[in-house]
Order: structure tokens, then C-alpha cells, then sequence
């Protein structure tokens, strides 16, 4: 009996709850205040005789000024007539290397420092002065193409400056 009460009752704040009105120019049917003109009406019929009339109550009430919130104005949109790439010359990766064959490669970088091949995978290792590139190349269709390029330090648990070594890569490669 209790659950069917408390469904009631919650069915109740719903409808009670969606069909409020939040707004003072627009009220609700079901929950409406007298309106302004039913406020006079019976103000005037009860107060007659009396001093105080519905302008003077409600120009004396405390309550803040509500100001109207300004609309916003309206910026006018223009599309572009052409859509221009800026290229960043500064950013330089590795991943350009991706897909070349290994005669475009070993024209760019120079004859690598160590060569080792093992079925169709061939590593290339370039040692600079700040890191060493160990290039990965997979044969495809009598090809070798690189597949993957990894950066290491040069020395036994250093870190690498990946900025400073991208730099010395670029340089070689200009």
C-alpha cells in the first residue's frame, strides 16, 4: 500500500515539476499565481474605502530590479575564398622516412655505420653525435622499404635530446 502511495505521490511532483513555469511573463496553468488584472479586480472590490490601491502596493514593494538581459549582437560571418596551408619549416620528423626505398634512403642520410640483415628485415644504424637511428626496412617485392625508425642515446642508459638530434638529422640531410 505504501509503494503504490509513494508512486502517487512521485507521480505527482513530476507532472507538478514539467508543467512549472520559471518565468515571470509566462505562468503555468496549473500552478499559476492570480494574474496582475484578477489582483486589481479584487484589490479594488475589497479596498474601496481604503486608502491603499494595487499602484501604490506595488510600487512600494522591495523587491530588486530585474534587468532585461541584452541581446547579444550578431557578428557578421565571411567565408574564406581560399584556404591556405602555412608549413611549419621548423618541424622536422622522422616519419617522412616511412615508406622510402633504401637507395632514396642511403642518398639522403649517407652510408650507414652498421648494417645487419636477417631474412627480409635489414637494420641500418647511423651513429651522430647526439643520438643513434637504428632504421628497419622489410623487403617487399625484391624492395627494401623502411618500416620503422627508432632513436637511442649514445651512451648506456643516457637520455636523448630529441630536438638537438632532429636538428643534426636535418642538417646532414641539407
Amino acid at each position: 500500500m505504501k509503494s503504490i502511495l509513494i508512486k502517487i505521490i512521485f507521480g505527482f511532483c513530476i507532472v507538478f515539476s514539467i508543467n512549472a513555469c520559471h518565468t515571470f511573463e509566462h505562468q503555468n496553468i496549473f500552478n499559476q499565481n492570480v494574474n496582475k488584472n484578477s489582483n486589481v479586480e479584487v484589490l479594488d472590490k475589497k479596498n474601496k474605502s481604503s486608502k491603499y490601491s494595487f499602484e501604490k502596493f506595488t510600487k512600494n514593494s522591495e523587491m530588486a530590479p530585474i534587468e532585461m538581459p541584452k541581446q547579444t549582437q550578431t557578428v557578421q560571418k565571411l567565408a574564406l575564398q581560399r584556404q591556405v596551408k602555412i608549413q611549419n619549416t621548423n618541424k622536422f620528423s622522422l616519419d617522412k622516412f616511412i615508406n622510402w626505398d633504401e637507395e632514396k634512403l642511403v642518398k639522403t642520410l649517407g652510408k650507414s655505420h652498421f648494417v645487419k640483415e636477417e631474412g627480409k628485415l635489414k637494420n641500418y644504424q647511423y651513429h651522430f653525435k647526439e643520438c643513434f637511428i637504428d632504421v628497419f626496412l622489410l623487403k617487399k617485392n625484391r624492395i627494401y622499404l623502411v618500416n620503422y625508425i627508432e632513436k637511442r642515446p649514445t651512451k648506456l642508459d643516457g637520455t636523448v635530446n630529441i630536438k638537438s638530434c632532429l636538428e643534426e638529422i636535418k642538417q646532414i640531410m641539407n
